[in-house]
């Protein structure tokens, strides 16, 4: 675990530093979690997305499958830099469109700060580098910050996270028969 939080932490401070221009796209203050949208697929498992946003036409959304969605609660972290995980993704809109590109330093990295079951509550901090997917331009946009989930969007999460649990015992299980 030390390792991947080491890893994590080196992928941050690259997205970070590695791009330091906004190029006119000032993001100012927290977005403002909007909602929790489930019931499709990413990379061929069950995802959600998170929608963070500040008004209707300027929005950050962070997409998660079942399988990173295990690694971020069992590892406290999930990433993926120039779209080397397919089961986590990002996109911006704001004056423009902005993603994590195969070519240009871009990523994401999801940490759990603390989750409580009691409450349904869940805090987590993104920190994302994201450019433009125009090949004519350099325009990057750098966001780091947290935000919590709670209640039904919470509900949301954990349904997820108890499908990939039921979907992951079922192959542990079809694995174990099939050995013995």
């Amino acid at each position: 675990m030390k390792k991947i939080t080491i890893a994590g932490f080196a992928l941050a401070a690259f997205l970070l530093a590695g791009c330091n221009n906004a190029d006119d796209h000032d993001i100012n203050g927290s977005l403002t979690q909007v909602g929790v949208a489930n019931d499709f697929y990413l990379n061929n498992a069950p995802a959600a997305s998170i929608i963070l946003s500040k008004d209707k036409s300027h929005f950050l959304t962070l997409s998660i499958n079942s399988n990173s969605l295990h690694t971020l609660l069992t590892k406290k972290e999930a990433m993926n830099y120039n779209q080397n995980n397919p089961n986590i993704d990002a996109s911006l809109n704001w004056n423009g469109h902005f993603i994590i590109d195969k070519n240009k330093p871009s990523g994401l990295v999801l940490r759990l700060e603390s989750l409580n079951k009691e409450n349904n509550t869940a805090k987590i901090h993104y920190t994302a580098t994201l450019v433009s997917p125009k090949a004519d331009t350099n325009k990057t946009i750098q966001l780091s910050d947290s935000f919590t989930l709670s209640d039904s969007n919470w509900q949301k999460i954990d349904k997820l996270y108890q499908q990939q649990q039921k979907l992951q015992a079922k192959q542990d299980s079809q694995n174990k028969e099939t050995s013995n």
